[in-house]
């Protein structure tokens, strides 16, 4: 059997509670897709011979016994999670007099033994995108062709490319700046891009060029732009990975690959 392995990409975005140090900086982890019930469902589905309509119906009143169990004031430990009831804020004096504004039930989650053990196979890997939460950062880039944003692309279609003061100008104000993909593995420059769809300080869409074979990409935006008003004096180089042609690797699992968004 295959050992898994599993990889969290993750953005730096500056530590705004403290202050007094200016090169702080905290991870972002960009994460894959938002799974639910039904695509958890389906996963279960290709490794067993359960009915789907099944596993979803267990799952289903799983989630319920949870609820109305830690509700009666127990505590639940299941395979991957410890569920324990808690009573948040302070009380005045020992009466014991409950604020309903105040004092509000709540659980506190926390990952079973089995589940922190498994976050120790995680390898973090830095991203290469540094989000200034006062300047320039791509935060989402979203294939046109299927809609999906875990980095999958369709060579010869659009990617809609979102964030802020992400408009790639030359110095002077003219073009399209310097836009490009480059080849993960060889570090080589796999493509430049001549034209854009739009070319906004949120939003860039541009085509994939069809000549990208499979493989992992990062994208670089060089711009001179600052504002509407003002250019910089130097280059600003934004950073987005990975983007991928072909299969997306799985996020954990057997190591083989697949796209997480085909479910």
């Amino acid at each position: 059997m295959a050992t898994k392995s599993y990889k969290w990409f993750f953005d730096l975005t500056e530590n705004l509670l403290t202050k007094d140090v200016t090169n702080d900086y905290i991870a972002t982890v960009k994460t894959l897709l938002p799974k639910t019930v039904d695509n958890l469902a389906d996963d279960i589905v290709k490794e067993t011979a359960y009915n789907r309509e099944t596993v979803i119906g267990v799952i289903t009143l799983y989630d319920k016994k949870i609820i109305e169990s830690v509700c009666q004031g127990n505590t639940v430990n299941t395979g991957s999670t410890l569920y324990a009831p808690a009573l948040p804020g302070s009380f005045i004096g020992t009466d014991g007099v409950v604020d309903r504004t105040k004092h509000k039930p709540y659980v506190n989650i926390n990952p079973s033994t089995g589940f922190r053990k498994e976050l120790e196979t995680v390898l973090p890997v830095f991203s290469g995108n540094v989000l200034d939460s006062g300047g320039a950062y791509i935060g989402l880039v979203t294939d046109s062709a299927t809609g999906r944003t875990d980095g999958f692309m369709t060579p010869g279609n659009t990617i809609d490319i979102t964030g802020k003061k992400i408009r790639s100008l030359n110095a002077d104000g003219s073009g399209i700046g310097s836009i490009k993909f480059v080849n993960v593995e060889t570090d080589a420059v796999a493509a430049t891009i001549a034209s854009l769809t739009i070319n906004d300080p949120g939003r860039v869409i541009l085509v994939v060029p069809a000549s990208l074979t499979d493989g992992t990409y990062r994208l670089e935006i060089e711009t001179y732009y600052s504002n509407n008003n003002t250019f910089l004096k130097s280059p600003r180089t934004l950073i987005y990975t990975p983007l991928y042609i072909g299969k997306v690797p799985s996020s954990g699992g057997s190591g083989e690959d697949e796209r997480p968004g085909e479910l």
